[in-house]
């Protein structure tokens, strides 16, 4: 009897998982095209991590690129301001498996931002006083010195 248990339960948790399969951040998986040439001064000192990016939105004169791995388990978001070039942050999260905030970055200066995956619920965040710029992007307070 408790093997039987055991083979359904099991069986039952085999495919909610297989059914539930994270496909990736739709932003990033297209073709690139000339908008999305990263800049070159933004220097990304981990090559493990992706650095495929592709332009998401410019806000406030601010650029925010987005880049995942090829399995969808790394993503990462950069954010490059045009007035001010040396205040650019870029950060990574790994271990993605499903909806949910991936990383949250921020710059003296910058503002506040919050990195997404597609069809995450982001009413919440607004309620708080995110703003969304992107359906992956959302930003915040400028934090001060």
């Amino acid at each position: 009897m408790k093997y039987r248990v055991f083979m359904t339960t099991a069986a039952v948790l085999l495919a909610v998982t297989g059914c539930s399969s994270y496909s990736g951040i739709t932003a990033v998986q297209r073709p690139a095209e000339a908008k999305d040439d990263f800049p070159d001064d933004i220097l990304l000192s981990d090559p493990d991590m992706p650095s495929d990016f592709r332009l998401l939105t410019e806000d406030g004169r601010v650029k925010y690129f987005a880049a995942e791995s090829s399995d969808h388990a790394i993503a990462c978001v950069a954010a490059y301001p045009l007035d001010k070039l040396d205040q650019w942050v870029s950060s990574c999260s790994d271990g993605i498996t499903g909806d949910r905030e991936i990383v949250t970055v921020t710059h003296i200066g910058q503002p506040t931002v919050k990195f997404v995956t597609t069809g995450f619920d982001t009413r919440a965040l607004e309620f708080e006083g995110w703003r969304k710029v992107h359906a992956s992007v959302l930003v915040g307070a400028v934090p001060r010195p």
